[in-house]
């Protein structure tokens, strides 16, 4: 073959790589393992779905000085308890930085888990086929069109969420190569509902496994969809909340979400009151309770921030220092875990921590 020829079909060549790319890059979903739907519904006792932010930055210390991303190391563990879910079905989304192949065409980068008894019947890699759609609007879409129905509207259904602060406002940006998809309280709220099918009412837990989310805010705003919420007040410290508490249900099927919550929270504070110094605070929220009250401590918390000058980028402080809270009305269903501070000007100083983070006064 002549050099000019070769020349000519190099081109040529390269254009139907492109053809070729463009065209695996038009579904947003690829299964790279698929089992076949059962012939009828399928015995589950629970349902777990895992949600974990990696499209930002989660490296910390472990205390050796050795670096670890949470995100992976969260992503170990819910692999682990879906392998041992022998009655129940998870689903684990790994929603990870969207890429591009030859900066064009759109990347699948993010990667769903599917086990059902224990075993592993889908896994599909996927990406967003719209920048600016509604937050979990993927995920629900994936959610409901893979998930066995089992035909038992009275099993137990938990969400674990996995990732930054979930700002109440506002939102954009929280992904770093989406930023037009916007994450905030509201949009949250909504983006779970649409896990849940006509005849499941709420979720029995949802866990926030991220800092300054145990929030009036955030409470308010669930309340319609969770019976609990598991999150921290104040700041995680780009740790993670420990879930190997969800072998209970494995262990016991009537195990109650309320012990479940307490077992996660449980662990999780003693692991980290052997890993930092700083603040630890973790709070479970019977919701049903709090609801007697949340509409007036949301209104109130509101009021309060918009008369005063807040900072809503510094880390949450205790509720209870504002003039607006009322400890005996507002402590009411809420189970904390605290410790505050080893060092610092105001270590040692709380012995109790009213469970709700509010956004601090500006200094300035």
């Amino acid at each position: 073959m002549s050099y000019s020829s070769a020349a000519l079909k190099a081109p040529t060549f390269f254009i139907y790589c492109l053809i070729i790319l463009g065209l695996l890059g038009c579904s947003h979903t690829a299964e790279l393992t698929r089992d076949a739907p059962p012939d009828k519904p399928i015995n589950i006792d629970y349902s777990i779905i895992y949600y974990i932010h990696a499209d930002a930055d989660y490296l910390f210390h472990d205390p050796n000085g050795k670096p670890v991303r949470a995100n992976s190391q969260v992503l170990d563990t819910a692999l682990n308890v879906a392998e041992n879910a022998r009655s129940g079905e998870v689903f684990i989304f790994y929603q990870q930085p969207e890429k591009k192949i030859l900066a064009l065409f759109p990347r699948k980068s993010s990667m769903l888990y599917h086990y059902t008894n224990g075993e592993k019947t889908t896994q599909i890699k996927y990406r967003y086929p719209d920048g600016n759609e509604d937050f979990l609007a993927t995920e629900a879409q994936l959610y409901n069109r893979y998930h066995f129905h089992s035909g038992d509207q009275s099993l137990q259904n938990y969400f674990l969420y996995f990732g930054h602060e979930i700002p109440n406002e506002e939102g954009t940006n929280y992904h770093q190569t989406l930023p037009n998809l916007r994450v905030n309280t509201s949009s949250f709220t909504e983006g779970i509902e649409h896990f849940l099918s006509t005849d499941q009412k709420k979720f029995d837990l949802v866990v926030l496994s991220t800092c300054n989310n145990g929030t009036p805010a955030m409470a308010y705003s669930l309340a319609p969809v969770a019976n609990r919420l598991l999150a921290s007040p104040q700041n995680l410290h780009l740790s993670h909340i420990d879930t190997e508490g969800l072998q209970l249900l494995e262990d016991n099927p009537e195990t109650s979400a309320r012990k479940v919550a307490q077992s996660v929270a449980d662990s999780t504070f003693k692991r980290l009151k052997k890993e930092i110094q700083t603040t630890i605070t973790l709070a479970e929220y019977d919701l049903e309770s709090v609801g007697r009250y949340i509409n007036d401590l949301y209104d109130r918390t509101t009021a309060f921030q918009d008369s005063t000058r807040i900072n809503p980028y510094r880390e949450n402080v205790d509720c209870a220092q504002f003039p607006f809270f009322d400890a005996k009305k507002y402590t009411q269903g809420i189970t904390t875990w605290y410790r505050p501070a080893r060092f610092g000007r105001n270590a040692n100083t709380m012995t109790q921590h009213s469970g709700w983070g509010c956004k601090p006064i500006s200094e300035n």
